[in-house]
């Protein structure tokens, strides 16, 4: 059931429905059965074409694999608190991953 002041799908509460958005409440008919009169449509796919990075770039990082200056890095803590960051690398050139210790 939808509410007739803003359209918005309405809650069932004891004896009444209520919308969430405006708070109009109605009364729920007696006697009268509930049945879906419509129903949705299918799922809408959305395609990302451009993977954005939103990472620093290490201009003086080298690739291993394309030997291009130039890579992404993104550091995290994967030891113990008192060990050193690991720094991951992407090269911007070929997208070869890698580490540093």
């Amino acid at each position: 059931m939808f509410c007739k002041k803003c359209g918005t799908l309405m809650l069932p509460r004891k004896d009444s429905y209520v919308c969430p958005s405006c708070g109009y409440e109605q009364p729920k008919e007696n006697g009268g059965s509930q049945k879906i009169v419509s129903k949705s449509e299918g799922k809408s796919l959305i395609v990302i074409n451009e993977d954005r990075i939103t990472e620093p770039l290490d201009s003086d990082a080298v690739c291993p694999k394309c030997h291009h200056r130039g890579a992404y890095f993104l550091l995290k803590q994967t030891r113990s608190a008192d060990e050193p960051e690991t720094k991951f690398y992407t090269c911007q050139n070929c997208g070869h991953r890698w580490r540093e210790y």
